[in-house]
């Protein structure tokens, strides 16, 4: 059996086309053993977030497919695919437009303003910038300096 890095990016590289096809983007791909077999664990969400289970219900069965035909796993192994969840870590920029216009508390690695975290509503995002809608005003915060992120979940 390969290492499971080397198989991350095999199953992320046949996932690619599938998710594309069904408008679908790839969060994150784990893998772990588990009694004996393989366990892979896709967690996928739409460009605007928001994934259903019909969605991921057929993504799996497509990646389903096409694990089989492109990597020798045989009968070894669990697929899983699901969304990635509410309350999960935001890293970059394609996690932060899924959260576009929600409240979000951003960790830095860097202050910002006297700050080492900023919380408000996500107004705007970019490749170079988050703004932070805040009690005291638009905050922006450049995207080299955010470690990570999470949406507030009321």
């Amino acid at each position: 059996m390969e290492n499971f890095d080397t198989l991350i990016d095999s199953v992320t590289r046949l996932a690619q086309p599938v998710c594309a096809a069904l408008a679908i983007e790839i969060v994150e791909v784990n893998v772990r053993a588990h009694r004996g077999d393989v366990h892979i664990q896709v967690f996928a969400d739409r460009p605007e977030g928001g994934i259903g289970m019909d969605a991921c219900a057929a993504l799996n069965k497509r990646l389903a497919a096409a694990l089989d035909n492109g990597l020798d796993l045989g009968d070894n192994y669990t697929l899983e695919v699901s969304s990635p969840g509410l309350d999960r870590t935001l890293r970059g920029y394609r996690d932060l437009r899924r959260v576009l216009g929600r409240e979000v508390q951003v960790f830095l690695k860097e202050q910002v303003n006297g700050r080492h975290e900023v919380s408000g509503l996500l107004d705007a995002v970019s490749e170079t910038d988050a703004i932070l809608k805040t009690r005291q005003g638009d905050v922006v915060v450049p995207m080299g300096k955010i470690e990570k992120a999470r949406q507030i979940i009321n």
